[in-house]
């Protein structure tokens, strides 16, 4: 079921949904349906081009990071765990040594700098993995380990691959320590439903947002011009937008 609804979500994405708007624009242009096959080539230009500019991605990511900005550690109030979400790696490297942090790489000093700052006095790592993959909780504890994180302030969770997963197991494991206060790290796109799910479970929750990655002053390649990086952000925003309608519809949320 987790693999099927992975691939169906693959169809959120514009770079999924282009490519199969060209591929019905081919097959309907192979049947003689020309005017069909040009509105299909059309529609997948647009889903291509207006998520991969400055104004698409922009609309997109927007309304999700806006909502939760970050604060610095002062601004945060001292709490009895903090909890690290997982999606900061894809997984171990075929040729390097341990996993290669990825775009949301700022979650994990995120926890870091909170943790040296004093706001608690542990980090619970909640990201499970497909076997034979190991734990996306063990592969981040040894990047704070490396961050000179003792270890003995580390709980893992490690069981969970969705969201809603990450919410029910962390609960679970901090009810069992007699933690309530949490400080939720994740990145800005993903927090309105992390923060949701987790404050389901009945813990009292303050957000603590980063890896925000819209830019503060306009980028160097015009706004107009797609680029990759910006199709990119546009794929998680609708990933997130879609990821919530879809909790919503199946009472999760």
């Amino acid at each position: 079921m987790l693999v099927l609804s992975k691939i169906l979500a693959l169809l959120v994405y514009p770079l999924s949904l282009g490519l199969l708007l060209l591929l019905i624009s081919l097959l309907s242009s192979m049947r003689g349906l020309r005017g069909f096959a040009w509105l299909m080539a059309l529609m997948a230009f647009l889903v291509l081009y207006i998520p991969s500019t400055e104004f698409g991605s922009s609309g997109l990511v927007t309304p999700l990071e806006g909502r939760h900005p970050a604060f610095t550690p002062e601004e945060l109030p001292n709490a009895d765990v903090i909890v690290l979400l997982g999606g900061a790696t894809d997984g171990e490297s075929r040729f390097g040594n341990g996993a290669d942090l990825n775009n949301a790489a700022d979650r994990v000093f995120m926890a870091a700098e909170l943790y040296n700052a004093g706001k608690a006095p542990a980090i619970l790592i909640s990201g499970g993995s497909q076997p034979p993959n190991r734990p996306e909780a063990e592969l981040l504890a040894a990047k704070l380990e490396v961050l000179k994180i003792p270890r003995s302030a580390l709980m893992l969770e490690s069981k969970s691959r969705t969201t809603h997963d990450n919410a029910v197991y962390s609960a679970k494991l901090l009810k069992q320590a007699g933690h309530q206060h949490i400080l939720l790290v994740t990145s800005g796109v993903h927090m309105r439903r992390a923060l949701t799910l987790f404050e389901q479970q009945g813990l009292q929750v303050t957000a603590a947002a980063t890896d925000h990655q819209l830019l503060k002053f306009d980028p160097l390649v015009p706004g107009w011009l797609p680029t990759y990086s910006r199709l990119a952000r546009s794929s998680r925003a609708l990933h997130e937008t879609v990821g919530y309608w879809v909790y919503e519809l199946t009472g999760k949320i």
